[in-house]
């Protein structure tokens, strides 16, 4: 037993004294800091995202060559920015050898827990990175519970035309908008340009099955056409490149958007979000991507098959690799176009959507871009400016020009977009670029829709692909009827039960009936709670009143409960 004891207490301590080291650890690394070495002022600045020095290969080596750079250049940009008023105000920015300054860059890591975003755990474990890495999904969550610093006091400051050139003009909505206190701030930074989605296509496949390239203009109907002439399971082949799992949505919402459909809608004048792909446009979508995934049909051999595409996720990039799927959605950068073959793979703008009743067609595919934030736990003012101008810098024309020349240097210069090579003096690389590339993004970033950001559109995939799981799982049990009628029905209520669903999980909107529900079930339980209490209170007083009293002590407590309106407990008492 006295072992036992003694385990255990030289267990709690040991635990004790780790715990005690990792808040020591963690209150140095979970945020920026100044230190005086040797004359010289150093500002740490913990970076999520930072290219890492250690990879070899041609677009890493770009980036961090910007980087080098900018540490570089730091001392300059700080002496004719900020050294006046530091070195005027010791008492904000500290007494520092503010004539001397350098910057330290740290890659942040944070910890891998399963099922844990990092980065929502780091902020939990206050050991956020100074810059943070933010996306659409993600953005109100960051900006609604203020994990975000607002940018607008170093923007007033910066070349508006850079700023212009730097955010397109449908990502200003993600990045400016109302705080945790209702104040319109610019939260983030794009980097990297627009990401626009575009369909990849195997010119190998379409030539074995005679099928024409696809072009600007193709359309749901060809698509779907190439699919089935593209998909021979008996030999591991497939028309397109789908998915399974929580996030499958994501291959839906480029139909979802070209048939007209929207994720979410926001009213400005009610500051209110809410889920929205339930509509008509909607409803066609869903229509169509089930028929893709999953429609019935019987091979050569005799064998009944379902559908046109492959959800093999774990597999894809290796069956896309050898050249077992026809077709693919995938993001094209602004600066740097996919660096895939184009001898074997073609690109185009994704495909256009059903004809609305005036014959017009749209299409819509994912307006996307990579983003900096700064963490608003930052409190020292020298980090946050720091902070700042890594950001500015990391996206500036000086480091495009930089990365610019390591891609045509490292032989990927045909891959960069051509208004690039163009403005930095690489004309004679242009005529390398794969024809039609630079034309596919215009479209695609023309016609493309941001990645949903309203409230919680963080779990938006997740809510999205209920409906769609749902619906092949319909398809493929016979329940989804064959009567076009009939089956929009189907699907219609499938959809308005997941936008329900979506709405009240995401943004706390209840219908009518979720209300009354919820009504009643309350009623339910503060009537049980009623009864329960007057039970207790009817042990009570028959534990402590005499026998010869129990009948009028509980007469008298009834009539004081019948009195103030309590009929539960009264009627409960009677019996």
């Amino acid at each position: 037993m006295q072992r036992h004891l003694l385990t255990y207490v030289v267990s709690y301590r040991l635990s004790v004294a780790y715990l005690i080291l990792l808040t020591i650890l963690c209150s140095h690394v979970h945020a920026g800091w100044i230190e005086s070495k040797d004359g010289q002022t150093i500002i740490h600045i913990k970076v999520a995202n930072l290219p890492d020095p250690s990879r070899m290969d041609t677009s890493s080596r770009a980036d961090v060559a910007a980087i080098r750079q900018f540490e570089r250049r730091f001392r300059e940009i700080f002496s004719r920015k900020y050294a006046a008023k530091y070195k005027a105000h010791p008492e904000i920015y500290g007494d520092y050898n503010w004539d001397n300054v350098r910057i330290e860059l740290e890659r942040f890591a944070g910890l891998q827990v399963e099922n844990v975003e990092t980065d929502l755990l780091a902020i939990a474990g206050d050991m956020a990175p100074d810059i943070l890495y933010v996306n659409f999904r993600k953005s109100d969550t960051y900006i609604r519970n203020g994990f975000l610093y607002p940018l607008d006091q170093w923007l007033e400051n910066v070349p508006q035309d850079e700023l212009n050139q730097r955010v397109h003009e449908r990502i200003w909505p993600v990045i400016k908008r109302k705080g945790p206190k209702g104040e319109n701030h610019v939260w983030s930074l794009p980097y990297g340009g627009a990401l626009g989605k575009v369909l990849l296509f195997r010119k190998d496949r379409f030539d074995e099955n005679n099928i024409p390239y696809p072009d600007l203009n193709w359309t749901w109907e060809q698509l779907f056409d190439a699919a089935q002439k593209l998909t021979d399971p008996a030999n591991d082949l497939y028309g397109m490149q789908l998915g399974r799992g929580k996030t499958e949505s994501w291959f839906w919402i480029t139909f979802l958007w070209s048939a007209g459909g929207e994720v979410m809608i926001y009213d400005e004048a009610n500051d209110q979000w809410r889920c929205a792909f339930n509509s008509e446009a909607a409803v066609k979508a869903l229509d169509f991507y089930t028929k893709l995934g999953a429609e019935k049909w019987t091979d050569n051999n005799g064998m009944i098959r379902r559908g046109y595409s492959s959800k093999d996720a774990a597999g894809a990039g290796t069956k896309w690799d050898q050249g077992k799927i026809g077709m693919q959605f995938a993001y094209i950068d602004e600066k740097l176009f996919s660096t895939i073959n184009p001898d074997v793979t073609g690109m185009v703008p994704v495909p256009l959507g059903p004809p609305d009743e005036n014959g017009n067609r749209m299409r819509g595919g994912e307006l996307n871009s990579r983003m900096f934030g700064i963490f608003a736990g930052v409190d020292n003012p020298v980090i946050r400016d720091a902070a700042f101008e890594y950001i500015w810098f990391y996206d500036s024309d000086e480091a495009s020009r930089i990365k610019t020349r390591i891609m045509v240097e490292g032989g990927l210069g045909r891959f960069v977009n051509p208004k690039y090579l163009e403005k930095y003096g690489y004309e004679d690389v242009m005529q390398l670029t794969p024809p039609g590339w630079a034309r596919a993004f215009e479209i695609a970033i023309d016609t493309g829709k941001p990645e949903p950001y309203g409230r919680n559109s963080n779990i938006a995939y997740d809510m999205m692909t209920v409906p769609i799981q749902q619906a092949e799982q319909m398809y493929m049990n016979g329940d989804l009827s064959e009567d076009p009628d009939i089956r929009t029905a189907q699907l219609r209520q499938i959809l308005d039960d997941a936008v329900a669903k979506a709405n009240e999980k995401m943004i706390g909107i209840l219908t009518p009936k979720q209300k009354q529900k919820r009504r009643l079930t309350a009623a339910i339980v503060l009537a049980l709670i009623v009864i329960a209490f007057g039970y207790v209170f009817r042990r009570v007083i028959r534990t402590f009143t005499p026998p010869s009293a129990q009948r009028l002590t509980v007469s008298e407590l009834a009539g004081d409960l019948k009195s103030t309106g309590m009929h539960t407990f009264y009627s409960f008492l009677r019996c």
